[in-house]
């Protein structure tokens, strides 16, 4: 979980700035995340059909940590659109899945998911900032204002998780099993997406990531556009991860105490909150410690949504159902969403307002969603079905 985010902790928060450096505008910048996007739209169901029928789960983290590290090898010599686009497309459809297929890993192997994943997600927390001292450090020296060892960064640590992934616990594939209560993979897929919480789960991770990937992508442009110096801008994202992983610890209390509406009501409300912050206000410090909203998001809607839907969803098709959550919540949510923001920032003369305004408008469609099927989302039961 640690080395796994640590790659995207080591490129994410840095590609936009990487991008500007290169020459690229708002709208060009806009045109590779939505690509980026769109690719997940189809690649997600492929690694979680690949992993609920033919490749065990450990195994296909080897595969796509080492073609997500040639990917970035090349992105780093790219200067053009094109090179920059195709290059950085081949990334993300290999490591976004990673991220919702190593939550299927772990709720395959842990006894009770919703006490015991919290303190393992949150070592995906630690790991996303972990690369940001050093690359503080790093940017804080005279002259030394390039990204580029940022993506080397992140290509060598997925190296790093491939070799790591050997070791990991074997996942043989849900479906394969003899057990006769199981169902077939294609009827399995059919009562999932019939269901019609899982809908609306895949509906509200379509809004809330589509604007989280907004904040993702916009916010570091936008601080240093507003005075924050390059070298400040890792550690400011890092206050909301820290605050992440103290959520994490809280979570499984707060799911006793509450229930799965009202935290995912949470989420939606501190998306919201945070964009409208960077709609209205432009001093550098108080945006950047809005940060702690954006790990509010990841904790209650994001982790909430994932675990609710491992809840409903048979063995056959856990992982499946962890990547439908990712084609909408990492491909479409964010491909429209970034489609949308670039277009904005073009026409506004690359000022980013009017983007926060969108996105928060989002995060409130979101909330309304959950809202409205709050009873149902609370009444949904554990299918016990393993084999």
């Amino acid at each position: 979980m640690l080395l796994q985010f640590a790659v995207g902790g080591s490129v994410v928060p840095f590609v936009t700035l990487l991008l500007r450096d290169r020459g690229l505008g708002m709208g060009q910048i806009g045109v590779i995340f939505a690509g980026a996007a769109a690719m997940l739209l189809v690649v997600p169901f492929i690694w979680g059909m690949l992993a609920d029928r033919y490749v065990p789960l450990d195994r296909l983290f080897v595969l796509l940590n080492l073609i997500a590290a040639a990917a970035l090898s090349v992105f780093a010599f790219q200067t053009k659109q094109l090179g920059l686009t195709l290059s950085y497309i081949v990334f993300i459809a290999c490591f976004t899945p990673t991220l919702s297929l190593i939550n299927a890993l772990s709720f395959h192997h842990l006894a009770d998911p919703p006490k015991q994943f919290g303190m393992v997600r949150s070592w995906g927390s630690v790991g996303w900032i972990l690369p940001f001292v050093p690359m503080s450090l790093w940017l804080v020296r005279p002259g030394h204002s390039d990204l580029t060892f940022t993506v080397w960064t992140g290509a060598v640590l997925c190296v790093a998780m491939a070799a790591l992934a050997f070791f990991l616990p074997h996942t043989p594939p849900g479906a394969a099993g003899t057990d006769p209560r199981r169902l077939a993979y294609g009827p399995a897929v059919k009562l999932l997406v019939h269901d019609a919480n899982f809908l609306v789960l895949l509906a509200g991770m379509f809004l809330v990531s589509g604007s989280y990937s907004v904040l993702s992508y916009y916010s570091p442009a936008f601080l240093e556009d507003v005075g924050l110096r390059r070298h400040w801008i890792a550690p400011a994202q890092a206050i909301g991860v820290v605050f992440e992983i103290f959520l994490f610890q809280m979570q499984p209390r707060l799911l006793r105490r509450w229930n799965y509406a009202v935290i995912l009501l949470m989420g939606c409300g501190a998306l919201v909150l945070r964009h409208v912050l960077y709609a209205v206000v432009r001093e550098p410090w108080t945006l950047s410690i809005s940060y702690v909203l954006a790990g509010a998001v990841i904790v209650f809607f994001s982790m909430g949504a994932s675990l609710l839907v491992n809840t409903m969803a048979r063995i056959e098709t856990r992982a499946t159902a962890q990547t439908l959550l990712a084609l909408f919540g990492q491909g479409l949510g964010p491909m429209c969403a970034n489609y949308a923001a670039g277009m904005i920032a073009h026409r506004s003369g690359d000022r980013l307002e009017p983007v926060f305004w969108l996105a928060a408008a989002w995060g409130a469609v979101a909330a309304a969603l959950v809202i409205w099927r709050a009873g149902k989302l609370n009444n949904i039961q554990r299918i016990d079905n393993a084999a």
